[in-house]
């Protein structure tokens, strides 16, 4: 009997991997060895799922915004008054666990490698656009009489410093000073 393979959870398991790698390393340090390594697998077997080092790396992107998406989108769909909601959310997005850690590593390398590289730009761009249209609803409900599209521009750059800032050095002292500071901004933005 032919052993059935599941194809899409041996491209995650790669995806993973370079997540692993990234976090550790930087994009800099992503070669198809390391990868292999931390998957325990070939280069054979990547080179199989992805074409080259590239296609990796924009999956391995995209899967870092798709899963925090799901996460967020849990919290969208779950019936909490308007404030409770945005807060989780906005917590949601900070690097508070491991596994968000590893996601806000593999952004900071993908920023980092975006700034000179335009379809890292250009998809870094239209996963934070989608990010502004998931998070703006949110805001409109908390604060109805602002320009939400401003007031989320606004959120999106206060997480994406102080998140930048706790992944960077995540201290007790930096995610606890970031989420009191997006706390603080959340009722000002409550009282409008």
């Amino acid at each position: 009997m032919p052993k059935i393979i599941d194809h899409d959870a041996r491209r995650r398991e790669l995806v993973e991997a370079s997540w692993n790698v990234i976090a550790k390393e930087g994009l800099e340090g992503l070669t198809m060895r390391k990868i292999a390594a931390a998957a325990n697998c070939t280069t054979g077997r990547i080179t199989h799922y992805f074409a080259n080092r590239e296609a990796l790396v924009l999956a391995s992107l995209q899967s870092a915004y798709d899963a925090s998406a799901v996460r967020l989108n849990a919290i969208i769909a779950a019936d909490l008054e308007p404030l409770e909601k945005l807060r989780r959310a906005v917590e949601e997005t900070l690097p508070l666990d491991q596994q968000r850690l590893n996601e806000w590593r593999v952004w900071i390398a993908y920023w980092t490698a975006a700034t000179t590289d335009p379809s890292l730009a250009q998809q870094n761009d239209t996963n934070h656009d989608r990010w502004l249209e998931a998070m703006m609803p949110l805001v409109q409900d908390v604060a109805p009489t602002s320009n939400a599209r401003h007031e989320t521009y606004l959120l999106l750059g206060l997480i994406d410093g102080l998140g930048l800032r706790a992944a960077v050095n995540p201290t007790k002292e930096n995610t606890n000073a970031a989420r009191t500071a997006l706390r603080d901004y959340l009722d000002q933005l409550s009282a409008q």
